[in-house]
């Protein structure tokens, strides 16, 4: 009787043991990524690796009397690289990298944009519209606008009304974050991510700041995969389950950045990344800071004025601001921004 009682109990516990490896996840546990090899990015040698910090020139916002900081640069004409269709895939010259790779993974289609700047001033970002205008634009205007040479959407801070903003080392906005995580980056291009902080621990931050962002969450901190919790965890309307278009903006190094950009279900049938999945991508990617930008329809990736993601280009948004990189010495043919 006994010897039927242990056979009985001992069923149950190896029919789990029989389990754990599909109940524990491995290292990389996105489907389908086990078989995809990821990229990796080999740093450049600018040939330009101190160039004066980017200037500027003072101009007025569409109807308003208020003025902004626009680049004086802009891009080189021949300094893109583009692929058999023309479009951009590529960007050199002696003070800014960017180098394009795309996976698919999850049928999905992924975009890993590796940025390399010689001077912090060359990473900006700006509003469409005088803040806290919610006006908008797509981020094809906003980056020739701006002369950009690489363009991401922002954080859309004018719908968020929590948290500090900081754009170009100008303080638009200051008051507690609430529960989201905020991302500082300081006056040398290096990120800085608080976790639910208060405002008394962004106030005693005692370095510069020349950009802060509210969206999130912060996916990697220094190094170390985040454990993010759920929605609930963090607030009542992010989307971690669901398969969306990410943009996930990464710190690898010194002036060394990673822009992952997925698309969604809107571009391909079961595609879009979970949170958990991007997440674990940026980590395994190898970034030594991770942060999600704002995500689904508002995601854009912009080489020059050539848009990148959203591949159909089905639900495109007007957005309200944007992050981009720009160029630090004059064109060498001569060719005006």
């Amino acid at each position: 009787m006994k010897k039927k009682q242990i056979a009985l109990w001992l069923i149950p516990l190896i029919l789990l043991l029989l389990l754990i490896p599909f109940i524990v996840p491995s290292p990389l546990s996105i489907a389908g990524a086990e078989s995809v090899d990821l990229p990796r990015y080999e740093p450049v040698v600018l040939t330009n690796p101190n160039p004066e910090p980017v200037a500027t020139e003072e101009v007025p916002w569409t109807n308003s009397s208020a003025t902004r900081e626009k680049a004086l640069l802009g891009p080189h004409a021949d300094a893109f690289t583009r692929n058999e269709q023309g479009i951009a895939c590529g960007y050199q010259d002696g003070t800014i990298y960017v180098k394009m790779e795309e996976r698919i993974i999850q049928n999905t289609r992924v975009i890993f944009t590796w940025v390399q700047i010689a001077d912090p001033s060359q990473f900006r970002a700006q509003f469409t519209a005088p803040y806290p205008s919610e006006g908008a634009l797509y981020a094809t205007k906003l980056a020739e606008r701006e002369r950009a040479v690489l363009t991401m959407n922002g954080d859309y801070c004018v719908g968020i009304r929590q948290g500090v903003v900081i754009r170009n080392g100008i303080e638009y906005r200051r008051v507690e974050p609430d529960r989201y995580d905020q991302l500082i980056i300081d006056g040398d291009g290096n990120f800085h991510i608080l976790r639910a902080p208060q405002l008394s621990d962004i106030d005693s931050y005692s370095g510069s700041i020349l950009h802060s962002f509210i969206f999130g969450p912060a996916l990697v901190i220094d190094g170390e995969l985040v454990d993010i919790g759920t929605e609930h965890d963090y607030m009542p309307n992010s989307t971690f389950k669901k398969k969306a278009q990410r943009q996930i903006l990464c710190q690898m190094d010194t002036l060394s950045y990673l822009i992952i950009t997925t698309e969604g279900p809107e571009q391909s049938k079961d595609g879009g990344f979970s949170l958990y999945d991007a997440a674990q991508l940026a980590y395994d990617c190898g970034a030594k800071q991770a942060y999600t930008m704002d995500g689904g329809s508002s995601t854009w990736l912009v080489l020059g004025t050539d848009r990148i993601s959203n591949s159909n280009g089905r639900n495109l948004r007007k957005i309200t601001d944007i992050v981009y990189f720009v160029t630090a010495e004059p064109d060498p043919a001569g060719a005006k921004p």
